[in-house]
């Protein structure tokens, strides 16, 4: 086999074909699922997942028997 790619029939490709690349999949990386009563950090402090607000940005957190209410993507 000389090396070159050829086209599943044997036939060599296109001139406009023979320096394509193939695009590169990013794997999308999921969210963690937040429930609550579990420990999260936010600005360096730990507190506690209370509730999703239910617009899908925004969730409750309890730090210092205070409630905040933060952007999810804040959340580590």
């Amino acid at each position: 086999m000389s090396g070159r790619s050829r086209l599943p029939g044997g036939e060599p490709r296109k001139a406009s074909q023979r320096n394509a690349r193939r695009a590169v999949s990013h794997h999308a990386k999921a969210p963690p699922v937040w429930r609550a009563s579990m420990p999260v950090l936010w600005k360096g402090r730990a507190g506690i997942f209370r509730r999703d607000v239910g617009d899908g940005e925004h969730a409750e957190v309890v730090n210092d028997g205070r409630v905040y209410r933060i952007r999810i993507e804040e959340l580590c």
